[in-house]
Order: C-alpha cells, then sequence, then structure tokens
C-alpha cells in the first residue's frame, strides 16, 4: 500500500469545480455571518425609531451579537475538533437563520435583543469554521489567495446590507402607515440578509467533511475516499491509478477516542496553544489579529456616528466632534433613515473591496508579512493624518483607508495561523484568537463611546498606536 501525505494528495487535485462550491458556501456564510453581528449597526438608525431606544438600548443592540458570539466561540472551537467542520457549520448556520427570523417577527425590543444575542451565540460555530474548512481543503501554496478570495464576502457584505437598506429607504414612509403591524423596511432588510445563510446550508449539504479531521479521528479509510472522490471529480481517474491508496498526515496526531468531562477535554485540547512549540506563533497572530479587529472594527461600528458629525466646515474631526458634542449619542433622529448616511456606508464597503483585491494582486508577487506590514503601515500613516486633515472628502478617504487596510489583513493572518497550526489543534486556534479579537472590539466600543469626546486626540492617537504596533509584530512573523 502506497501512502501519500495529504498535502501532496491536495496539490495534485489543485482547485477544481467541488472546491469553488466549498469557497461560495463559505463566502455565504461569511455574509451572512458579519450582517448578522456587525451589520445591525446599518439599520440600527430605524430600529431606535421603531422602538424609541435611549442610548443604553441603544448599545446593547450593538452588543448583543458579539456577547452571543464570544461567549459561544471557544466551545465552538472545541467542537469543530471533536466532530467535524461542515458539521459544526451546518448547526450552527440553522440554529443562527432561525433565531435571526424569529427576531424580526417580535414586537418587544428585549425579546428582540435575546434572540439577537442567540443569533450571534448560535452563529460562533459557521465564524470560526468558513476559513477553516476551505483551507484544509486547498494545497499549501494557493492556500492564501483561496482564503482571501473567499474573504470577498467581508467588503460584499459591508456593501450588501446598507445597499438592499438603501432600495428599501423609500418604502419607509408606506410602512410607517403599518406601524400596528410592527413592520418596517429595516426588517425588510435583514430578511434579505438571511438568504446568503440559507443558500450556504443547502450547498453545505451537499460537501464531505474535511479529510484532515477525518484523518484526526482515525477514519483514514474515508478520508481517502473523500479526496479520491475529489481527484476523481478533477483529473477523471481515481488516486490507485497513480499509485496512492492510503493518506496520511504525520504533523497531526490520531485523536485518542477517551471520553472524560467537556470542562476537563476543553482545557486539554486549549492548553497546547500555550506551550511550545505553537506558543510564540500562536501569541505573535492573536495579538496581530486583535490589533486588526480593535482598529479596523472598532472605527467601523462608529463609522455612522461620525459621518453625521462631519459637515461642510474646515475642521479637523476632533475639532468637528467638539463642536458636536451635544449630537453625540442623541438617539432621536430622524425617521425614516437619511440615505446619505447609507451612502457612506456604501462607500466604505466599496473602499474595502478594493483594497481586498490590491491584496489578491499582490498574493501573486509578494510574502504574507510582505502585505501586512505595507497595509497596516499604510493605515498607520492614514490615521495620522487625522489629527491633521480639516476638510471633508480627505477625512472620508482618511477614514476610510484607516478601517479598511486594517480588516482586509484579517484573512492574510488567518490564513498565517492555520498555517502555522497542526490540524488537531487548528479550530481551536481560530477561535481562540478571534475571542480574544472580539474582546478587542468590545473594548474599542466602549473607549470610542466614552472618550471620543472628553479624549479626542488621546483616543485616535491610541488606535494609531495600536496599528503601529501590528506593523512591529508582523516582522517577528515567520518567513
Amino acid at each position: 500500500m502506497a501512502a501519500a501525505h495529504i498535502d501532496d494528495v491536495l496539490d495534485l487535485i489543485g482547485f477544481g469545480w467541488m472546491q469553488l462550491l466549498m469557497c461560495i458556501a463559505c463566502t455565504l456564510a461569511s455574509i451572512f455571518i458579519v450582517n448578522e453581528i456587525v451589520g445591525i449597526n446599518v439599520v440600527s438608525v430605524d430600529i431606535s425609531c421603531e422602538f424609541s431606544l435611549c442610548s443604553l438600548e441603544m448599545s446593547l443592540l450593538s452588543s448583543a451579537g458579539f456577547a452571543g458570539l464570544i461567549l459561544a466561540s471557544h466551545y465552538a472551537g472545541y467542537k469543530t475538533d471533536q466532530i467535524g467542520r461542515r458539521k459544526v457549520m451546518l448547526y450552527s448556520l440553522g440554529m443562527a437563520v432561525t433565531s435571526s427570523l424569529i427576531s424580526l417577527f417580535m414586537p418587544n425590543f428585549y425579546v428582540f435583543i435575546l434572540l439577537r444575542f442567540l443569533t450571534g451565540f448560535f452563529v460562533s460555530g459557521a465564524s470560526i469554521n468558513n476559513i477553516t474548512y476551505i483551507s484544509e481543503f486547498t494545497k499549501v501554496k494557493t492556500r492564501a489567495s483561496t482564503i482571501n478570495l473567499m474573504c470577498y464576502a467581508f467588503p460584499i457584505a459591508a456593501i450588501y446590507l446598507p445597499f438592499a437598506a438603501y432600495l428599501l429607504a423609500p418604502l419607509d414612509r408606506i410602512m410607517f402607515t403599518l406601524y400596528k403591524l410592527n413592520w418596517r423596511a429595516w426588517r425588510l432588510s435583514m430578511f434579505i440578509n438571511l438568504i446568503p445563510g440559507i443558500l450556504s446550508i443547502i450547498i453545505l449539504v451537499f460537501l464531505p467533511e474535511s479529510a484532515k479531521f477525518l484523518l484526526f479521528v482515525g477514519k483514514d479509510k474515508l478520508a481517502y475516499e473523500t479526496v479520491d472522490r475529489l481527484y476523481k471529480l478533477k483529473r477523471k481517474r481515481d488516486l490507485a491509478s497513480i499509485g496512492i491508496t492510503a493518506i496520511n498526515d504525520p504533523d497531526s496526531p490520531v485523536k485518542l477516542k477517551e471520553k472524560s468531562n467537556c470542562c476537563i477535554e476543553i482545557w486539554r485540547d486549549t492548553v497546547p496553544l500555550f506551550k511550545r512549540p505553537y506558543v510564540a506563533n500562536f501569541m505573535i497572530c492573536s495579538i496581530i489579529l486583535c490589533g486588526i479587529l480593535f482598529v479596523g472594527t472598532g472605527i467601523s461600528l462608529w463609522f455612522m456616528e461620525l459621518r453625521q458629525l462631519m459637515g461642510n466646515t474646515h475642521m479637523t474631526v476632533c475639532q468637528m466632534l467638539q463642536e458636536n458634542k451635544s449630537d453625540i449619542g442623541n438617539t432621536k433622529h430622524d425617521c425614516p433613515s437619511r440615505t446619505s448616511i447609507l451612502i457612506d456606508c456604501i462607500f466604505l464597503g466599496g473602499t474595502f473591496l478594493s483594497c481586498c483585491i490590491l491584496l489578491s494582486l499582490f498574493l501573486l508577487f509578494m510574502q504574507h508579512y510582505q502585505i501586512l506590514f505595507l497595509f497596516t503601515t499604510i493605515a498607520t500613516v492614514c490615521g495620522l493624518c487625522l489629527n491633521f486633515l480639516s476638510s471633508q472628502v480627505p477625512i472620508l478617504v482618511a477614514t476610510a483607508l484607516f478601517t479598511t487596510m486594517c480588516t482586509s489583513c484579517i484573512p492574510l493572518i488567518s490564513s498565517v495561523l492555520l498555517d502555522l497550526m497542526p490540524t488537531h489543534i487548528r479550530g481551536m486556534a481560530i477561535s481562540m484568537a478571534f475571542l480574544f479579537a472580539r474582546l478587542a472590539v468590545i473594548l474599542a466600543n466602549i473607549l470610542l463611546g466614552f472618550c471620543m469626546v472628553s479624549s479626542c486626540l488621546l483616543t485616535f492617537n491610541i488606535f494609531v498606536a495600536v496599528t503601529l504596533m501590528v506593523v512591529i509584530l508582523t516582522c517577528l512573523l515567520p518567513k
């Protein structure tokens, strides 16, 4: 029996239509996830109008999904290394779509918030598996490019929901007359966001489990059958015809089938991340990911508020915030929502998409760490420029680049982390790294909420300092 390394077999298979389906499924799942957790801020003004929310309730609205995601992500990482990437994604997306759909019919705000929390809780399994799943079916040389293409979902999501809300905005006045039926245009926008999640579930039903995971749990025969099926689809012949009758993964130990307490197993699977030889690379990648999400996602959550305060006067961002500080945190917005703000959100999404396209081009001739260094350096310069820029368009461009140059690097550093971790702790590594990063987003949200006006220069320059720290850490990544 001739056994081959699974990565060598994946190199032989290349990129076929089955991998394309996997990319589409993971991309659709990512669009759904991003808009369920972050995109809720796009329609937050409309939700505030319908429920007459105060500042505290608005904070609950923006944090509910993140809170659920953070609480469940570590357990989801454990389960994905227990029962499989694909199975966790199916369960996760199915429950999240159901919870989100039910929330759209809730007339009470606090029941709505509870269901938004549950949506974040349920979607955690898919959020940590979409990158892991596709990476384990991709050959090493093209893994970063494939993950980056799949992560085009992030900028598409940043355009998808505000564009849907923009098209539906004229209906708000009509829907307002149906207020007694408790159905406003924002509910239609969020309902449209369920479509990518449902399509992802349908595609995943027909896709195989990760062959690397199957090797990890000792199902060598099923793992071989999985890659053999992919090889037949791409090359029109089986692996046996080229002398390969088995596959293995020496880099990952076979999972022991002993049973123990769930908490003990989670602890046992987590501990290796903080021991040699993985701890140094894991911590560097995690801190970089935290910094990227701290800046990129943190500022994007406040982007609509900042744009509302940017008038045509020639003032810096901090001067405008001081000038309009009485309006910050005011939830008495006009109904229906202002379409100009939605256009700004679409512009932010377009900038994000442009950065991802640029990143894809750079991957053809540059290394991961070089691109990370370049993008985060540009972000740092744009952040510094916000200290003295005083025209509306340059401020908008600098803010968009400061945000999107960081967020576009999320798939890149995720790919680096996946390459550095073996299969048996890969799911846990991604879940732990994103757990830390989401906590960083909440910290950024709190910092901006409480200090954006009182200590504006200090607050913005903390974000600049974080990007500078990321620039330095990228130099420590394995070459």
